[in-house]
């Protein structure tokens, strides 16, 4: 498939490619999905840059591979994000164009994730350390808006 009947501006199943920005997304098409978001994505063929968490259903373009849940009872959307904040610490700043991230690499490499006293993955210290995070930029977006309300207060004034 070429490129031009790939991407449509006015489609809107996304389609997600080797980009490192804009969560992969490249453009949009009218394609049905290929892929079930609830995944990560990452691409074989370019730096470690590219790993993403794919909240929706979309197109993925050649060599984006994609990490598949093996429990989806236990997987979220933020224990997720927190899978691909750790995913790409494991990964970063040890492949380049050259040395490619990619498959076999992502298959073998070892990603720390928090335990339980069990042992088990501690899905709720993910969970709970995202949400802080979360919380934590929407208090400094306010912050930063009030700060910009206040000033903008005092010009009126002046």
């Amino acid at each position: 498939m070429t490129n031009y009947s790939l991407f449509q501006v006015s489609g809107k199943v996304q389609v997600v490619t080797n980009s490192s920005i804009n969560n992969g997304i490249s453009g949009y098409t009218k394609l049905s999905p290929t892929e079930k978001g609830g995944i990560v994505t990452y691409s074989d063929t370019t730096t470690s840059e590219g790993i993403f968490f794919q909240p929706d259903d979309f197109v993925g373009y050649s060599h984006v591979q994609g990490v598949y849940p093996i429990n989806k009872n236990e997987w979220n959307e933020k224990t997720l994000l927190f899978f691909v904040s750790t995913f790409r610490k494991s990964a970063g700043g040890r492949f380049d164009y050259a040395n490619k991230f990619n498959r076999n690499i992502a298959k073998v490499m070892n990603i720390s994730l928090p335990s339980n006293e069990n042992g088990k993955i501690n899905y709720n210290l993910m969970e709970a350390y995202i949400r802080a995070i979360e919380k934590k930029v929407i208090k400094n977006v306010v912050d930063w808006k009030d700060a910009v309300i206040a000033k903008t207060k005092e010009v009126v004034k002046q």
